[in-house]
């Protein structure tokens, strides 16, 4: 009986790891992202899972992040987010969601001014949603919230299950 009470919680686990997929994490700066800077804007872009990419821009003032795979990033109409930037502007990793071998959702450590000021920083985990082709930003989750790593993860297993608004 307790053998077969073993097997069915390592079952329903693996059922719930299958639900929820895998979580990846990728570089967001280094030696394997390709620089495309140029003298007033910082361009990069860095692979991610399942020949997905994420291409960073730093232009000073508006930063931008886009994903998408890396076939379509060069197709893409205009980013997957923009705001203003404040401080380091991106973290170092991102963590990909991947269902069944896809990209579904991501989240990256980022930095902000505050609305209407010039002053000042905001730390979030920014979420996104991944469909197909398709990025958006999904949510945020203020750094020094209570839990905010776990927040933000279960924040994204969410946007991994949502849509995109069509644009």
């Amino acid at each position: 009986m307790r053998r077969l009470m073993v097997l069915a919680a390592a079952l329903a686990m693996a059922g719930a790891g299958g639900a929820f997929g895998q979580t990846q994490i990728t570089a967001a700066t280094g030696p394997g992202c390709k620089d495309q800077s140029k003298e007033g804007v910082g361009l990069w872009t860095c692979p991610g899972p399942a020949g997905y990419v994420v291409r960073f821009a730093d232009e000073g003032n508006i930063v931008s992040l886009t994903i998408a795979p890396k076939r379509a990033i060069e197709k893409r109409r205009g980013p997957t987010a923009q705001w203003r930037g404040a401080g380091k502007v991106f973290g170092d990793k991102m963590q990909w969601i991947v269902r069944d071998g896809r990209p579904r959702a991501a989240v990256i450590r980022t930095w902000r001014r505050p609305e209407g000021s010039d002053d000042g920083e905001v730390q979030e985990l920014s979420v996104f949603a991944i469909n197909g082709e398709t990025a958006c930003l999904f949510g945020a989750i203020e750094i020094h919230a209570d839990k905010a790593n776990e927040a933000a993860l279960a924040r994204a297993q969410q946007a991994a299950d949502s849509r995109c608004p069509e644009k």
